[in-house]
């Protein structure tokens, strides 16, 4: 009896296939072949966004804090005080 895989190109193994398309994949999004050193573009200057953004994060990172320390109390209201603070609902 013959083996039915027999005549079957090397290119129709599943794991063949799969490391050709992943390679092509590779090439074709823009990554560097091995052996070569990839190009990174350079990072663009800081101009006047860069210190609104700076801003926006210190007023969220001092929200988020003040939301924390807000939360804590409340809860330690209720733990240590039952009945003091109105039910919601």
């Amino acid at each position: 009896m013959t083996n039915p895989h027999a005549h079957a190109t090397p290119s129709a193994d599943p794991g063949r296939r799969l490391a050709e398309a992943l390679h092509a994949q590779a090439i074709s999004s823009g990554s560097a072949p091995a052996g070569y050193a990839a190009t990174r573009r350079p990072a663009p200057e800081p101009g006047p966004d860069a210190a609104l953004r700076r801003q926006i994060v210190w007023a969220l990172v001092i929200a988020l804090l003040a939301g924390l320390v807000l939360g804590a109390g409340i809860g330690l209201v209720s733990l240590l005080f039952p009945g003091v603070l109105p039910t919601v609902g």
